[in-house]
């Protein structure tokens, strides 16, 4: 007998890539090197000073395929995830699914659809805000862009505003 995903030989898969066979689509593109550099989280950096405590802190990890920014002030917290692994497009879709499965009841707890973030090749159709979480979720090709943006003294529509740029600005510095 054969579990899901599982092979009757007992072998285990000689890579990751033959782990992930038939995971996603067959239209996702492989895993790539493109991150969020020591750069891009300064220029990033430099944007969020306009909008929050001109102290902000940065802390990045660069490595691919999953890098980050986190950005921290006085009264704010901000981090910027660039997930650039297999499948990232389906990952993204498996979850905004489950958040609106688990969450249904409770409407700051599904995603809202975002206009001018996510890829225009389908329609604008992969960006999402959680208000309930002040995350922004969006996707670009195989550039799933997380933006958790919290600021104490902001409200959710200013939240939102101040993440779409963020992930707009994310998603130009990471189009090479």
């Amino acid at each position: 007998m054969v579990g899901c995903g599982g092979s009757d030989t007992g072998e285990r898969p000689a890579s990751e890539a033959e782990a992930q066979k038939g995971f996603g689509s067959h239209l996702d593109p492989p895993a790539s090197d493109l991150r969020l550099s020591r750069v891009d989280c300064a220029a990033l950096a430099k944007e969020l000073k306009g909008w929050i405590d001109r102290r902000v802190r940065v802390a990045a990890d660069t490595s691919p395929p999953q890098s980050r920014c986190r950005f921290s002030g006085r009264y704010s917290e901000v981090s910027v995830y660039l997930d650039v692994a297999y499948a990232a497009r389906q990952r993204y879709e498996n979850r905004m699914t489950e958040q609106v499965q688990f969450n249904a009841p409770d409407p700051a707890k599904v995603p809202h659809h975002v206009r001018g973030v996510g890829d225009p090749s389908s329609g604008e159709h992969f960006a999402s805000w959680i208000p309930a979480y002040s995350t922004l979720f969006a996707v670009r090709g195989n550039r799933w862009l997380t933006v958790a943006y919290s600021v104490t003294d902001e409200s959710r529509p200013q939240r939102r505003q101040q993440a779409t740029e963020l992930a707009r600005r994310a998603f130009r510095l990471t189009a090479n």
